[in-house]
């Protein structure tokens, strides 16, 4: 039997040549052997990763640091892999397990930056790269993620500073091209960005998630140049490499529109007469001046909506966090859960008003005596809980035509979930749409809900009508600084889908967007045009 030593020797060496397969190879037999030792699931690690293999990988490199527990390599490694696999919550725990070891590591602290900006967490991604910096004043790398930052936040003279800076030690840095494509499209240069963006998908150490943003920022210029038919297929592009890297997150789901099916039917197997207020049912004994949810689908208008409420003074936006969660798994899961819900009285039903509100609370907002305002589109799918827990609320269901929410879903999809996964098929997009719009029309028959209909056409077209529709819904007073939501956008972060859209005065050219896709989209029609038809659109 070759001693460990010697296997270690041979593999170190083939490390050092890059010949990670022979490394594997290497460490494969010392392991058959009976040999164990960190650097043998290292190998096995490294190699798996260069397949693609990164689950794989993840296990090796656990096996690995369960031998050295203190190796902020290790650490770093199995941060990249979970990045990789788009589970950014851990990415970023392990990346601090290695600052614990090495703090002074600049690479780390812009690891850790990259994993907190795809989970949208931008506040703390700037933080985490501008450490870096001020670690490694050269980092290309680091300087051209702040330059993104900065882009997508609407500061184009400090997004062009951080590129210029990032692309003098690395004249074809990658991601600071990236940058400056975003600010080349924000001012209509798309022929430029088109350019720009060719030249950055060319390089080979172009990584996998920055080739899927470079991607979908080159159908945005393409779409721009109404090259629609290459702009699909630069979408389409995109969603198939952000599904290789990220869709094992959620094969092990039921299909959300398969689980929203049967939540409607839940719904609709109860009789009406279950779903009325509790006796002597209260909201809560501090419940705001007025309690508003914002739902319908995402890309509906949501966001423009909630602008507009943020530019009232006695107004909070409570912008897309899930409040209701908990309650929602615990009564809307199963048939037996909605079945309790539809019963729910007395110290159950005020316990879960109450977690609602601590969770309000704890996210720093103070609801009383104001108008509170929960936009999250997808609590469509918590009618029941709102209709039960809240009675009193005012719902507003965002309406857009169903053509162009379902094209803009697949568009824009920061942030997969299980649900938003279903964004990266125009086929999936428009199932979901399909099974969401179902269930709110079912809600609409069964429950005593006080909503009203709100269109984003109307809000493009004649904002100050619309919106003061919505303010006698609402019983509250119109105020024209509702007009001001550009100035409040700055609110929503660098990474929300509609960032850059709010950052602009109202326009028209996204109404209608559909038709110049209508051929690409006929494998969606069959299913929004019905929607399309009931909810009045030509």
């Amino acid at each position: 039997m070759p001693s460990l030593e010697a296997a270690l020797l041979r593999l170190r060496a083939a490390v050092g040549g890059e010949d990670y397969e022979c490394a594997s190879q290497i460490a494969g037999e010392a392991l058959s052997a009976g040999h164990v030792h960190p650097a043998l699931f290292n190998a096995q690690a490294l190699w798996l990763e260069q397949q693609g293999r990164d689950g794989d990988a993840l296990g090796c490199y656990a096996r690995a640091r369960a031998l050295t527990a203190k190796d902020p390599g290790l650490l770093n490694a199995m941060g990249l892999c979970l990045t990789r696999l788009g589970k950014f919550h851990e990415a970023v725990e392990t990346f601090d397990q290695a600052l614990l070891i090495a703090p002074a590591y600049a690479p780390t602290h812009h690891r850790k930056g990259m994993a907190l900006g795809f989970a949208g967490r931008w506040d703390l991604a700037e933080r985490a790269h501008h450490r870096a910096v001020q670690l490694q004043p050269r980092y290309a790398e680091a300087l051209a993620s702040l330059a993104v930052i900065a882009a997508k936040r609407g500061d184009p003279a400090k997004a062009r500073a951080y590129a210029e800076r990032a692309l003098t030690p690395e004249p074809d840095n990658a991601t600071a091209h990236v940058a400056l494509a975003l600010l080349e499209i924000e001012k209509g240069e798309f022929a430029e960005a088109e350019a720009r963006l060719n030249r950055a998908l060319a390089q080979t150490n172009l990584s996998n998630q920055g080739r899927v943003a470079a991607l979908g920022i080159l159908a945005d210029a393409l779409d721009g140049l109404d090259r629609t038919a290459e702009a699909f297929a630069a979408y389409a592009a995109a969603n198939d490499l952000l599904l290789k890297l990220q869709g094992s997150n959620f094969t092990s789901h039921t299909s959300a529109s398969v689980e929203i099916a049967r939540l409607t039917s839940d719904v609709a197997d109860l009789s009406r007469d279950v779903w009325g207020p509790a006796p002597g049912h209260i909201d809560d004994v501090e419940a705001p001046l007025r309690h508003v949810f914002i739902l319908g689908f995402p890309r509906s208008g949501t966001t423009l909506l909630g602008r507009a409420f943020a530019g009232r003074d006695d107004a909070i936006v409570l912008e897309e966090k899930d409040f209701l969660d908990g309650a929602a798994r615990r009564y809307l899961s199963d048939r037996a859960g909605m079945e309790a819900l539809a019963e729910l009285e007395g110290p159950a039903l005020s316990l879960a008003q109450n977690n609602y509100w601590k969770n309000v609370r704890e996210s720093g907002a103070e609801p009383g005596g104001k108008v509170l305002v929960d936009k999250h589109p997808f609590n469509s799918l918590k009618l029941a809980l709102i209709a039960k827990l809240f009675p009193r609320a005012r719902i507003l269901l965002a309406l857009r035509d169903p053509r162009d929410v379902v094209l803009s879903c697949f568009r824009r999809h920061l942030g997969l979930d299980h649900l938003r996964a279903e964004f990266l098929t125009i086929e999936s997009a428009a199932r979901l749409y399909d099974a969401t719009m179902r269930h709110v029309q079912t809600c609409r028959q069964q429950l005593p809900l006080n909503l009203h209909e709100h269109r984003y056409e109307g809000l493009v077209t004649d904002f100050d009508a619309t919106m003061r529709a919505v303010c006698a819904f609402l019983e509250i007073p119109w105020q024209e600084s509702m007009r001001r939501f550009t100035a409040t956008a700055g609110d929503l972060g660098a990474g929300h889908a509609s960032a850059s859209q709010v950052r602009r005065e109202l326009y028209a050219e996204g109404l209608g967007r559909w038709r110049h896709y209508a051929s690409e989209l006929k494998p969606a029609l069959s299913l929004v045009d019905p929607w399309a038809a009931q909810f009045g659109y030509e």
